[in-house]
């Protein structure tokens, strides 16, 4: 594709699909997409999962958060923020949870 046909392609994506293009090609945690996209951490967070649900036949994949300190992984946390705490050694130091977009 002419790159002038891809500079049009990219600005006629909503922010949602772009947020998802992003994913497919590498792992990024909401900080990161935040940063990258200058939107709150919050606003990524509606969006990731809206993507979750919209992304089918693919899979948003979510690499788990885990604590720095102890290195307790939460493997079944459903909520894709960053926990506040570690429930084994209480410590704040977390590790935020990464998201990719699996290319099924």
């Amino acid at each position: 594709m002419p790159k002038e046909h891809q500079v049009g392609r990219l600005k006629m994506l909503t922010l949602r699909k772009k947020i998802a293009e992003a994913l497919e090609e590498e792992c990024l945690d909401l900080q990161e997409i935040a940063k990258w996209f200058g939107i709150k951490e919050k606003e990524v967070l509606d969006h990731l999962e809206h993507i979750a649900k919209s992304v089918h036949p693919k899979r948003l994949i979510v690499e788990a958060a885990c604590c720095k300190r102890c290195g307790f992984v939460f493997k079944k946390r459903t909520r894709l923020n960053t926990p506040g705490r570690c429930p084994v050694c209480k410590s704040e130091s977390i590790s935020p949870p990464r998201f990719m977009i699996n290319r099924a």
